[in-house]
């Protein structure tokens, strides 16, 4: 994080700056560290600010085929109020969208605006992964270590051969495939309505390009969409495994992660900041 003309801060602001700037820089230390588990050359074993060093040099080494992966294993996206999630550990795999069914109208308009934009978007981003590691060639672009930047529109391998579309093998290894699934806190009635209002977003969750499934605010039941009806999904009484922090989760381990219920206690982590 850079922060630009300090010298002109009011005095007054100072102290709480310096706070808010280190914990800004703690994020960050914990967001690489997380991050550094999906990289083979990362060691499992480093401390947090370790981790933001080897991000770091990893995005300016012009040698490396794999600077970061992006928005590589998405597969769920999340649309509502941000307390129903708050404390699982989805391992970076979900696209998170904040909306409070409380406070729109009748028409649901302010959902009907987030899913304008959120459906094509994070939909696209995951067939864009998805169809690319099924087939790296056909539909990715291969790997990109002989391509070459052509007329500045996209890359060539080499020299010879057609632009390649999709995504490089290098950014979709650790992709799993499959179909995004939605999961909007709303009404049957409401998404239904918005599907027939707004054609992108009927056809992308009404043509199955995207999985959907709602939570009910009235009823707090879990439905799933199928062939254009909604059923309920069973509750499972199995509870979720319990860990203090996301590092007790995630930590020492690369692969994907189920999802864990994360407690508040932080006391552990504080020796990993040095």
């Amino acid at each position: 994080m850079t922060y630009y003309d300090l010298a002109s801060m009011p005095s007054r602001k100072v102290k709480e700056f310096k706070q808010i700037r280190q914990t800004i820089s703690e994020a960050c230390m914990r967001n690489a560290h997380e991050r550094c588990r999906q990289f083979e050359t990362a060691d499992l074993s480093m401390t947090f600010a370790a981790a933001h060093r080897h991000v770091e040099a990893r995005s300016e080494d012009l040698a490396q085929t794999r600077p970061e992966y992006g928005n590589a294993s998405n597969a769920l996206c999340l649309v509502g109020r941000r307390d129903r999630f708050r404390g699982l550990f989805f391992g970076r795999r979900s696209f998170m969208m904040s909306y409070n069914p409380t406070q729109d109208d009748e028409n649901s308009t302010i959902l009907a605006r987030i899913l304008s934009a959120v459906v094509p978007v994070c939909s696209g981003i995951n067939m864009q992964y998805t169809l690319s590691a099924m087939d790296p060639v056909g539909w990715g672009c291969g790997s990109k270590l002989p391509h070459n930047v052509t007329s500045l529109l996209g890359v060539m391998d080499g020299a010879m051969s057609d632009m390649r579309t999709g995504l490089p093998l290098q950014g979709t290894d650790i992709h799993e495939p499959m179909r995004l699934l939605f999961v909007i806190e709303t009404t049957p009635d409401s998404i239904v309505s918005i599907m027939k209002r707004n054609e992108t977003v009927g056809r992308i969750l009404g043509n199955g390009w995207a999985q959907l499934a709602i939570l009910n605010p009235k009823t707090n039941e879990l439905c799933f969409y199928d062939e254009g009806r909604f059923r309920v999904v069973p509750r499972v009484d199995e509870k979720l495994p319990e860990v203090e922090h996301s590092l007790d989760w995630y930590g020492g381990k690369r692969n994907h992660l189920e999802i864990a219920l994360i407690r508040k206690g932080l006391s552990r982590c504080t020796m990993m900041l040095a």
